[in-house]
C-alpha cells in the first residue's frame, strides 16, 4: 500500500548499479578517509535538541552523492547564506552504503572517475557537517546507509559478522567526526529480513555504548528510517532496544503514509512513542500520496507527535524543500516544521 520514493528508488539504484560500494578509513578498503573536524571550542556537550525546537528533533535530510540527474548540491551552496541551520537540530548525509560487510563510502570502484566522485562525495560531508556546525554547534550530524537493488544481499551479509559492521560503522563516525548512523534499509521484503536487520542494529548499538562519547562529548546514537506499511508493526517492535529512535516516511498529507496510523500501530506493538519520529515530504516534485506536505498536513503531524510525545519529526529533503525548477530550496517545510514544535 505504500511507496518506496520510485524517483529516489530509481537514482539509488542507478548509482549502485554504476558504481557499487565506497570506501572509509583505510584499513578497511585502502582509501583515504574523511580528515575529522575539531570540535568547535564551548560547543555544548549536550545531545539534546535545540530550544527553537522545543525540546523535539527538527531533522533533516541531504542528498549529497554526486549524479548528473540529480545534483541539487552546487545550487544550495551557491545560496548558502539562506540555508536555516537553526531550523534543524538533526542533519542526516546520504548515502554511505554498505559493502563487504561494512560501511563505506559511494562509490566502491577502482575507476578513476569512481574515486574521484568518492573524493567528491568526502569533500562535501566534511563541507556541510564543517557549515552546518558553524551556524548551530548544536546539531548533530548524521551518515544515512542507503537502499536499492542489491542492497538486501549487502545487509544479510554483513549480518553474518555483526560486530564487524559495528565495528566499521563506528569507525567511520570517529574518522569522519560525525554523531550518529542511520540505516536506511528500504526494502519491500525488510520483514524477511527482520532478525538481520535487528542483529545489525542491536550490534552496532552496543558497540556505540563501548566507544564512549565522541570528541564533542556526546554518546554516538543510532537510527532506522522505517517505510510504513513494509515493515510490520511486529518487526519495527522488535527494534524497541536496538535503536535510539525509528523514522518514519509518513510522507505527504494524504491517508497512503498517515503518521498516526503507523505510529499507533507500532506503540500497540511496543515500540514507545517516545522513540519515534515522524516524517514528511518536502521534495520539490514529489507527486503521490497528495504530493508534498502542505502547511496544514505539517502542523496536523506536529499536533500528533506532541499529543503523543513522539521525539520530533523529519524532512525528506532539505536541499529540495519546496525548490522551484533550477533555483535554489526555498526551506518553506525546515520552517514550518521548526515553527510549529517549537510552539
Amino acid at each position: 500500500m505504500n511507496r518506496m520514493r520510485p524517483f529516489v528508488l530509481f537514482l539509488t539504484a542507478a548509482i549502485l548499479l554504476a558504481t557499487a560500494g565506497c570506501t572509509l578509513p583505510a584499513p578497511l578498503n585502502g582509501n583515504t578517509p574523511p580528515a575529522p573536524a575539531a570540535a568547535p571550542s564551548g560547543e555544548p556537550a549536550s545531545v539534546a535538541p535545540t530550544p527553537a525546537s522545543g525540546g523535539k528533533i527538527s531533522g533533516a535530510y541531504w542528498f549529497l552523492l554526486p549524479n548528473p540527474d540529480d545534483d541539487t548540491y552546487a545550487l544550495v551552496m551557491s545560496d548558502a547564506d539562506r540555508i536555516p541551520w537553526t531550523e534543524i537540530n538533526r542533519l542526516y548525509l546520504g548515502f554511505a552504503t554498505v559493502h563487504d560487510g561494512v560501511l563505506t563510502d559511494l562509490p566502491t570502484g577502482d575507476a578513476a572517475g569512481d574515486a574521484a566522485r568518492r573524493s567528491e562525495m568526502q569533500n562535501r560531508v566534511r563541507t556541510v557537517a564543517s557549515l552546518a556546525r558553524q551556524h548551530n554547534p548544536g546539531i548533530a550530524v548524521f551518515i544515512t546507509s542507503n537502499f536499492g537493488e542489491g542492497m538486501d544481499d549487502e545487509y544479510s551479509a554483513a549480518a553474518r559478522d555483526p560486530q564487524k559492521f559495528a565495528d566499521s560503522v563506528v569507525s567511520y563516525l570517529k574518522a569522519g567526526d560525525l554523531d550518529g548512523y542511520d540505516m536506511d534499509w528500504e526494502s519491500n521484503s525488510i520483514d524477511d529480513y527482520a532478525p538481520q536487520l535487528t542483529s545489525l542494529l542491536s550490534t552496532t548499538r552496543a558497540a556505540m555504548a563501548a566507544a564512549g562519547n565522541s570528541p564533542r562529548g556526546r554518546p554516538y546514537l543510532l537510527t532506522h528510517t522505517v517505510w510504513p506499511g513494509h515493515e510490520s508493526p511486529s518487526t519495527v517492535a522488535g527494534l524497541a532496544d536496538a535503536v535510539d529512535q525509528v523514522n518514519i516516511m509518513s510522507y505527504g498529507p494524504g491517508e497512503t503514509y498517515e503518521l498516526a496510523t503507523y505510529a499507533d500501530s507500532y506503540a500497540a506493538a511496543g515500540f514507545p512513542y517516545g522513540k519515534m519520529i515522524g516524517g514528511i515530504e518536502s521534495e520539490s516534485g514529489y507527486g503521490e500520496s497528495g504530493g508534498p506536505d502542505t502547511q496544514d498536513s505539517v502542523a496536523a503531524k506536529c499536533a500528533y507527535v506532541k499529543e503523543k510525545d513522539l521525539a520530533g519529526l523529519f524532512e525528506w529533503r532539505f536541499d529540495n524543500d519546496m525548490r522551484p525548477d533550477n533555483a535554489p530550496p526555498t526551506y518553506q517545510a525546515a520552517g514550518w516544521m521548526s515553527a510549529c514544535l517549537a510552539g
